[in-house]
């Protein structure tokens, strides 16, 4: 039988480490490459059902959308800051899902029509190569494509 009056027993882990630091140049440049970004990519689109921008070095950048509806869509995307970039855009684990892949030159928006089944969507934006990101950024629209587009 145990102790009543004995100090209960507290499991403690480390804290985690502490961010690591923003390299000044890093962000100045990432920040230069989304206002050319902005002026690549456009305005925001009405109807937009998903949209984001991201860095594109080291693992790139993920954003989703927990449901869409089935249907046909128009993705716009764009990149600066790198010689190229590529997006993906998946339903994994949705049965009939829709998947597309754009190979991105950077400094000019590019379109493609995407078929998508009712569920949830990724869109995942990163560049080739395996040195360390230097501020390349690439942004999206995801849009119902209107008819006869």
């Amino acid at each position: 039988m145990s102790d009543p009056t004995a100090a209960p027993a507290v499991a403690s882990r480390q804290a985690p480490p502490p961010p690591a630091p923003v390299n000044p140049a890093l962000a100045e440049a990432e920040q230069r490459n989304l206002g050319e970004l902005q002026a690549v990519l456009g305005t925001r689109p009405d109807g937009l059902v998903l949209g984001g921008t991201g860095g594109i070095g080291g693992s790139g950048f993920r954003h989703s959308a927990a449901a869409v509806p089935q249907g046909t869509y128009t993705l716009t995307a764009a990149c600066t800051g790198a010689p190229n970039a590529f997006l993906t855009v998946s339903q994994d684990g949705l049965r009939g899902g829709g998947r597309a892949e754009m190979n991105l030159e950077c400094g000019a928006a590019a379109t493609t029509r995407v078929d998508l089944g009712a569920g949830p969507v990724q869109i995942q934006g990163f560049r080739p190569g395996t040195d360390p990101a230097a501020g390349e950024v690439a942004g999206f629209w995801l849009v119902p494509a209107g008819p006869g587009s």
